[in-house]
């Protein structure tokens, strides 16, 4: 895991949990809880490969049906140039 931020180079990170939203062509899942490194200066979050990897597993669970999520959203959808 990161060290300092890559991005503005801070060396202060906590760890911390929040919430993750994973898109996979138009489809996407949104994940609570989840805990990655938050730069204490910019921002900037960072998450270990294991984590991503696991969400990428649990989009692939429900995509194929063998599991069905905790809570289905709703979620308006507009394009920028029609606004």
């Amino acid at each position: 895991m990161v060290k300092q931020c890559p991005f503005c180079g801070n060396k202060h990170l906590t760890a911390t949990a929040t919430q993750y939203i994973y898109q996979h062509d138009d489809r996407f899942l949104v994940v609570n809880s989840v805990p990655c490194l938050e730069c204490d200066y910019c921002g900037e979050q960072y998450f270990g490969a294991d984590v991503l990897k696991k969400i990428e597993q649990e989009f692939s669970a429900l995509e194929n049906s063998r599991k069905v999520p905790q809570r289905t959203i709703e979620v308006p959808m507009e394009d920028f140039t029609m606004i």
